[in-house]
C-alpha cells in the first residue's frame, strides 16, 4: 500500500492509507462533528449516478467583506446530506479504440518509443479498476502586522493620538472569488509616527566607506607611490600625492543616506498583509492493483458528490469505509492546522470516481499490460516492448 503526504504547497495527500491523522485523532473529532447523525451520508454505490450541482452552497454566507463570526457562533447552515438516488450505478469504461488511442498519442509524445504496437497490438482483456478520491478544499484568510519606513518629507502624520489604530481583524476589506490564492498589503491607519533614521543617526547622511571620510583614495595608476614606473618623475595622475580624490563621494567623505534619502527622518506605520489560501486535502483509496496511484493527482474524475459550506461535516456510511475515515482526517486536519492564526471562510469537499483501465494486449507472441487513467486517458505502463536507445549528439 502505497502513501504519499505533500506539505510545500499547502496540501496533504494521502494516497492509499485509511487516515490522514493517528487513530486517536480520527475517533475523536472536534465537537461540531460530535454527532453522527449531522454528517453527510451517501447510499450505496448501486443508487448513485451522475454529479451533484453544489447542492449545499445555500447558507454559511461568508461574503465579499469582513470576516466570519468565531467559529462558536458559526451558523450550522444547509450541508448536501445525500447524492439523489439513481436507478442503478454505472461503472466507468472505456472501449478498445480509445485505449489504443491513447497508447498511440503516449508513444507519439516519447521520442525513444516505437509506434507500431500501439497501432497493431492485439487487445485481449479490458479491466475496470476505478478508485474514488475524497477531497478537501479549505479557504483561509490569514492576517499579520509589519513595520514600514519611508522618507519623511514634511506633513500630517496620522499618529495614535488621532484616534486608536483599529485591530487587524477589524479592517473591511474585499475578499477574492472563494478557493482562490491572493495576497493584500493595506497600510494601518493611526500607526504613523515620525523618528530619526537609524542608519544616519539623523544626519542625513553617511561617512564614505570607501575613503574612510578622507575623501581620497589611493592612486590605481602609481598603486600610491606617487612615481611613474617607466620614468623618474611624479605620478601625472596624482601630482606624485599617491592618492586621487574619491569618485563615490567626490571628495566630500560624506554620501546622501540612502534610507532617508538625506532627510535623516523615517515615517513608520504597520502594514497589514492578509493572505487568502485555498488549501487542499486528498484521500485515495488503493486497491492494490499494481498501478502507482500518486500518478492520480494528474487527472481529474467523475465527481459523485459535494458538498460546500462554512464548515463541512465528514461524511459518513459511503460505501467505501475508507472514505469515512479520510474525509474525517482530512476535516480535523485542517482544524488543527488553521486554528490558531487563520480563519477557515468556506470549505468544500468532493468524491470524485476516477476512471483506472488496466488494458491487457499481445504483440509478436507476448503479452504486454498499460493503464489508461483518468478523464483525460493519460497512459501508464513499464514494459512497453518497443523502447529503443537514442542519444543526443
Amino acid at each position: 500500500m502505497e502513501q504519499e503526504l505533500q506539505i510545500g504547497n499547502e496540501s496533504h495527500l494521502n494516497y492509499g492509507s485509511e487516515c490522514l491523522l493517528s487513530p486517536s485523532v480520527a475517533q475523536d473529532p472536534p465537537a461540531p462533528y460530535s454527532s453522527p447523525h449531522e454528517r453527510p451520508s451517501a447510499p450505496p454505490l448501486e443508487l448513485m449516478d451522475g454529479a451533484t450541482e453544489d447542492e449545499g452552497e445555500d447558507s454559511g454566507d461568508c461574503g465579499n467583506k469582513g470576516l466570519p463570526p468565531p467559529a462558536d457562533e458559526v451558523p450550522e447552515g444547509e450541508h448536501n446530506d445525500s447524492i439523489p438516488p439513481q436507478t442503478e450505478w454505472s461503472i466507468l469504461s472505456i472501449s478498445e479504440h480509445v485505449a489504443r488511442e491513447a497508447l498511440v498519442q503516449y508513444t507519439a509524445n516519447k521520442c525513444c518509443y516505437r509506434i507500431a504496437p500501439a497501432e497493431r497490438m492485439v487487445v485481449q482483456n479490458l479491466t475496470p479498476l476505478n478508485t474514488i478520491r475524497y477531497r478537501l478544499q479549505t479557504f483561509t484568510e490569514t492576517r499579520e502586522t509589519f513595520p514600514i519606513s519611508e522618507p519623511y518629507n514634511g506633513g500630517f502624520v496620522d499618529s495614535s493620538d488621532v484616534a486608536p489604530a483599529p485591530a487587524p481583524w477589524a479592517i473591511v476589506v474585499d475578499a477574492p472569488p472563494l478557493f482562490t490564492d491572493c495576497e493584500m498589503h493595506i497600510p494601518v491607519p493611526h500607526t504613523y509616527s515620525v523618528q530619526d533614521c537609524p542608519n544616519c543617526q539623523g544626519r542625513g547622511k553617511n561617512q564614505c566607506h570607501l575613503c574612510s571620510g578622507s575623501g581620497k583614495r589611493r592612486c590605481t595608476a602609481c598603486n600610491g607611490t606617487g612615481w611613474q614606473d617607466t620614468s623618474n618623475q611624479s605620478c601625472l595622475f596624482c601630482s606624485g600625492s599617491g592618492k586621487r580624490r574619491c569618485s563615490d563621494c567626490h571628495g566630500g567623505g560624506w554620501q546622501k543616506c540612502i534610507r532617508c534619502s538625506g532627510k535623516g527622518l523615517l515615517l513608520y506605520h504597520s502594514e497589514l498583509t492578509i493572505t487568502w489560501k485555498n488549501s487542499v486535502a486528498e484521500y485515495v483509496v488503493d486497491k492494490n492493483f499494481g498501478f502507482p496511484i500518486y500518478h492520480l493527482q494528474e487527472v481529474t474524475g467523475k465527481e459523485i458528490f459535494s458538498d460546500e459550506n462554512q464548515v463541512v461535516y465528514p461524511i459518513v456510511n459511503f460505501p467505501e469505509p475508507t472514505i469515512d475515515r479520510g474525509s474525517e482526517s482530512c476535516i480535523a486536519q485542517h482544524q488543527m492546522q488553521f486554528a490558531s492564526n487563520s480563519r477557515i471562510l468556506r470549505q468544500k469537499q468532493t468524491i470524485e470516481v476516477i476512471p483506472l483501465t488496466k488494458v491487457e494486449y499481445e504483440w509478436r507472441g507476448k503479452v504486454y499490460s498499460f493503464y489508461v487513467f483518468g478523464n483525460e486517458n493519460k497512459v501508464y505502463t513499464e514494459d512497453y516492448p518497443a523502447k529503443c536507445c537514442c542519444s543526443v549528439m
